[in-house]
């Protein structure tokens, strides 16, 4: 039997911000500031009422350096999702293209309806981003139907080929729309139990201050 074999998917090319692939390194950066603002801006003497003893708060700042290492752990989260928040900002503004969206599924209708492909495939570039693109590879697919080599198969093969042009598409643009999102979402589990971790720690320190003064 000959055997068939499938044709890899092209790489795709980087077309503006695409995301931030060291998410790792965003997130030590994120720590060394929490960290460091921790140890130098909290922890300054004059936030407290008994100055180098740091025993009695001044100030909200000193009250937040009073809650342990706990805190700057979640000023690290609390920093890392903000900007991987903007990052994935950044990331779908570019995925989403120059123009309204809608506006140009519109527009791509009427070029489809009146036949005018070229018309259709100067709107995708024009457009850019991951829909744009997505739309323009099953453009390319339908004419190479339409006028190519592969014009003589039959409709249902046709069919099958412009569909998997489509999902051959798809599945190049979706790292960038999902990239990062598993960390993001883990920070932010995190980060709500780190938050219940200072508070039980924090009762655990009220219980035994009573009971260290008989109350």
């Amino acid at each position: 039997m000959a055997t068939t074999q499938q044709k890899a998917a092209p790489k795709k090319k980087s077309e503006g911000f695409t995301g931030v692939r060291g998410a790792f390194w965003v997130i030590v950066v994120c720590a060394i500031v929490a960290f460091t603002l921790f140890y130098t801006w909290f922890n300054n003497p004059m936030h407290f009422q008994d100055g180098a003893a740091r025993e009695n708060p001044a100030d909200v700042w000193g009250t937040i350096f009073k809650g342990g290492v706990v805190v700057p752990v979640i000023h690290t989260l609390l920093l890392s999702v903000l900007a991987m928040s903007i990052e994935r900002w950044m990331a779908l503004k570019t995925a989403f293209g120059k123009g309204s969206l809608p506006k140009f599924v519109a527009n791509i209708k009427a070029a489809l309806n009146a036949n005018d492909l070229a018309k259709a495939n100067q709107l995708c570039d024009q457009q850019k981003g991951s829909v744009a693109n997505v739309v323009k590879a099953s453009l390319n697919a339908y004419k190479d139907m339409e006028t190519g080599a592969n014009a003589n198969l039959k409709k249902a093969q046709k069919v099958a080929k412009i569909q998997q042009a489509h999902e051959e598409a798809t599945q190049l643009e979706m790292p960038v729309l999902t990239m990062n999102l598993p960390i993001l979402a883990t920070m932010v589990t995190l980060g709500t139990l780190t938050g219940l971790l200072g508070t039980v720690t924090g009762m655990i320190k009220s219980f035994s201050a009573l009971s260290a003064g008989g109350g």
